[in-house]
């Protein structure tokens, strides 16, 4: 979701509450890059650490735009595109298409060539949220703290039979489910889309509706960044190899969620910043036994919301900023969001 032939110098020509939003290029490793930057607001407290959204794997930098307005109360705020999405900026490097390990590598550079004048903090949602996680670990000297927001982390296993299935039939599905699905894709893909902008419409249109496909209520994210959804979902109809990609990354989450879970864990170990674990209480995408078994870590803290799902970022981004800089004082003593 995002936009891919939408960006603009100033968001506000699109959506009044966008202002002093701006869409800004770069390159990291020859690669352009996309990114929404956004300053901090008059009310932020004073040397406030920059906020740097990681979007979920198939996602954009404008996914959650909705966020910005309300985080920049905490300092301000960036939000990238990753590599090869399905409707983003940024070039595509990787020749098999995005991992979970690459995605991390290319934010820890991203975030060196922006050369911050302070460690910032990295907000990672779904998907993203194992990409900024693993990132964190990867430029340790440049994280002040993380937040994951309805992370994709290895879920808990329930019996050796299931452990076992997973090392057998799990690694099978993993290495020959990319290839067969990129077809599918390949084949297939504007269907998907289209049936994904039919999923989200009419979410949308009933108040308190779910959606599968997105795990959470459209009907409270605002008319303008479901609007952006909806291009979005509909240019990407126009390229058709773009979604193929996603198999690729789909895979790699499965893989570190399922598969290789102790080394996924020994990386989540090696985390030494404070980490917010987010997730609504709505969400059937994520587990949440195995969110708070993951934040038993020390410096890790658990904290489900009530009445959002799986885009809880969007759907209560006041509510999001408020647990979010709560944390920010108690974990890391400082200044919250003016009340």
């Amino acid at each position: 979701m995002g936009g891919l032939s939408v960006r603009y110098d100033d968001w506000g020509v699109r959506s009044q509450q966008w202002s002093g939003l701006h869409s800004v290029s770069t390159s990291v490793c020859g690669v352009p890059v996309h990114y929404v930057r956004a300053g901090p607001a008059a009310t932020a407290p004073p040397d406030a650490p920059a906020h740097l959204l990681v979007p979920s794997m198939t996602g954009s930098a404008s996914m959650w735009l909705d966020l910005v307005p309300s985080l920049r109360r905490l300092g301000p705020v960036i939000s990238v595109d990753l590599p090869g999405t399905i409707v983003g900026h940024t070039g595509n490097p990787y020749r098999h298409g995005p991992r979970a390990d690459l995605d991390a590598r290319f934010v820890a550079a991203f975030a060196r060539q922006l050369r911050l004048e302070s460690p910032a903090v990295l907000h990672g949602w779904s998907t993203g949220g194992l990409v900024a996680a693993l990132a964190a670990t990867m430029m340790p000297e440049k994280t002040r703290g993380v937040v994951l927001a309805a992370p994709a982390l290895p879920w808990r296993r329930t019996s050796p039979v299931e452990a076992l299935g997973w090392q057998t039939q799990g690694r099978l599905l993993v290495a020959a489910g990319p290839p067969t699905t990129r077809l599918v894709l390949r084949l297939a893909g504007r269907r998907i889309l289209a049936a994904k902008r039919t999923a989200i419409e009419d979410a949308v249109s009933v108040a308190g509706a779910q959606t599968d496909l997105l795990g959470g209520d459209p009907s409270r994210v605002s008319r303008a960044q479901v609007d952006l959804w909806l291009e979005g979902l509909a240019a990407a109809r126009e390229h058709p190899e773009r979604p193929a990609g996603t198999a690729t990354a789909f895979a790699s989450i499965v893989e570190a969620m399922f598969i290789t879970q102790r080394r996924t864990n020994e990386a989540l170990d090696s985390v030494r910043a404070p980490v917010l674990v987010l997730w609504g209480n709505n969400d059937h995408l994520v587990d949440p036994t195995s969110l708070v078994q993951h934040a038993r870590r020390p410096g890790w803290t658990p904290r489900p919301v009530d009445d959002v799902g799986h885009l809880l970022s969007v759907e209560a981004p006041d509510l999001y900023t408020q647990v979010v800089g709560q944390w920010l004082a108690d974990s890391l003593e400082l200044p919250g969001p003016p009340t």
